[in-house]
């Protein structure tokens, strides 16, 4: 899968997330008129944006990580290739990779404490939507089909959510940043389909070269929108 393809997957998969989760809002402003039941949604959502305030950290840290060791790939190679002579420069590259892996080094254990926190936060999760589950059995027949609705999309959800990870670790760094820059804009669009020579978003139409490049699955930017752009 090209990387633009594995961008334009992410971007199916967010905006399927964004829709199961405004409708689960909804759901649960409509079930929030009970206590019991806005007491153990509140128990839920508190749980579930810990995780992700967690998932989100550790992607950060990862990404960052992610960077350093290119950088300190290119710096060792360079540095044992014999191509450098100057007794300077080889002190500073030695200077710089030492630098670099110092800060991948120190990156090691904050990316552990999000892995621990994410674990602990599952279970969080697990634990508080078996209470919720329990409440909304009890409530049942009071809410009918959103509960129903709300159990299908929760479980849904968490598919997507695993498919999103996988996604992730197919796209190289600095995509995935340029991509996750793009999404917290208005919409939370960040890729879209080039339609003939046009961006599907804002209908600016691409050179034939840049067209081109887009058909040949590198990884452009519309000149007026800035959304990545992709072709099936």
């Amino acid at each position: 899968m090209s990387q633009t393809a594995a961008l334009y997957h992410l971007q199916t998969l967010d905006s399927q997330i964004d829709t199961i989760r405004t409708r689960l809002s909804e759901i649960a402003e409509l079930l929030s008129q009970d206590d019991v039941v806005r007491t153990a949604q509140n128990t839920l959502t508190a749980a579930e944006q810990s995780h992700l305030k967690w998932h989100t950290r550790q992607t950060e840290l990862e990404l960052e990580r992610s960077t350093l060791q290119e950088e300190a790939k290119v710096a060792e190679k360079r540095l044992y290739s014999g191509r450098v002579l100057n007794p300077r420069e080889l002190t500073d590259l030695q200077d710089k990779l030492a630098e670099l892996n110092r800060r991948i080094e120190a990156l090691e254990e904050p990316i552990l404490e999000a892995m621990l926190a994410i674990e602990e936060n599952s279970q969080h999760i697990e634990q508080a939507r078996s209470q919720f589950e329990h409440v909304m059995s009890e409530q049942s027949h009071q809410f009918g089909e959103l509960d129903k609705e709300q159990t299908v999309l929760s479980s849904q959800l968490d598919q997507l959510l695993a498919e999103t990870g996988q996604t992730r670790s197919n796209i190289e760094p600095q995509y995935l940043e340029t991509y996750s820059r793009l999404r917290q804009r208005p919409g939370g669009l960040a890729v879209t389909l080039l339609k003939g020579n046009e961006c599907g978003v804002c209908g600016v139409e691409l050179t034939s070269q840049m067209a081109q490049r887009v058909r040949h699955g590198k990884v452009i930017t519309c000149p007026t929108c800035n959304r990545i752009l992709h072709i099936r």
